[in-house]
């Protein structure tokens, strides 16, 4: 696995996938999609709907919740592994595009450096990732 797909896979599209799934399960929890028909009412003897699908949402949102905080803890070891590099530029660069997904023409424009070198910097500082992660990284 290199460093580029390693980072992107850690961050923010799992956390957004899942909180998007917590709510959707939390939005049917609470939506009421009876139809009324004036005619004909049907009824059942022990059945609570609502709050079979509230609680199926609790639990999911719990489920969910402790993958979204093991995400967050895989994300601050992949900080620590940025870090790691002791090359401030390097750090700056993969912190910006990979924990604060930021383009690369972002970060160059707020680290003040020319895209052509950020690009360059942000490829070294990958290599420099892989180097000095390669265990981890399977490599």
């Amino acid at each position: 696995m290199t460093a580029k797909v390693y980072l992107l896979e850690l961050m923010n599209a799992e956390i957004e996938q899942l909180q998007e799934q917590k709510q959707m399960y939390m939005d049917m929890a609470t939506s009421v999609n009876a139809p009324f028909n004036s005619v004909k009412v049907q009824t059942s003897r022990g059945v609570d709907r609502i709050g079979d699908n509230v609680s199926k949402a609790d639990e999911m949102a719990n489920e969910i919740d402790e993958k979204i905080d093991d995400l967050w803890n895989r994300q601050q070891e992949t900080i620590k592994m940025i870090q790691f590099l002791h090359n401030a530029d390097y750090m700056r660069v993969l912190f910006k595009v990979y924990v604060q997904f930021k383009t690369v023409k972002q970060a160059a424009a707020e680290m003040n450096k020319s895209y052509s070198y950020t690009i360059e910097l942000h490829k070294k500082a990958l290599e420099a990732f892989e180097t000095a992660h390669a265990d981890k990284l399977g490599i």
